[in-house]
């Protein structure tokens, strides 16, 4: 059971990065836009900000996955509960847009499927 739980966090670690890197490459496109001219000053800026915020409330998530303490869970369920909970209280705690956790809860409910299968 300690190995699937930690197979859990691994999965999810690296699908959140790969979230992570999709936002950083949706800042750049903004900005080749903007460059270009496809888009206003306006909508860069209030595109980037936002962006900015889902990076830095995926980054904390991410960090966070480090410190879940295994031992305290008996299942993978119950991590998985607990990952959940512990997600939502970050983007409450440090005001992140909702998006942050709508991302996390899926591809935490995506790798609770995927461990399960196995």
């Amino acid at each position: 059971m300690p190995e699937r739980k930690k197979f859990f966090l691994k999965v999810l670690k690296a699908e959140l990065e790969d979230c992570l890197e999709d936002v950083e490459d949706l800042s750049i496109l903004y900005a080749r836009r903007r460059k270009g001219e496809e888009i206003t000053e306006y909508v860069y800026r209030e595109n980037e900000a936002l962006l900015s915020r889902e990076i830095s409330g995926l980054k904390t998530v991410i960090a966070s996955i480090d410190d879940i303490a295994l031992e305290r869970y008996g299942s993978v369920g119950a991590l998985a509960a607990g990952v959940d909970d512990m997600i939502q209280k970050k983007v409450v705690e440090y005001e992140d847009p909702e998006a942050v956790y709508g991302i996390a809860k899926r591809k935490l409910l995506k790798v609770l499927r995927y461990v399960d299968g196995h």
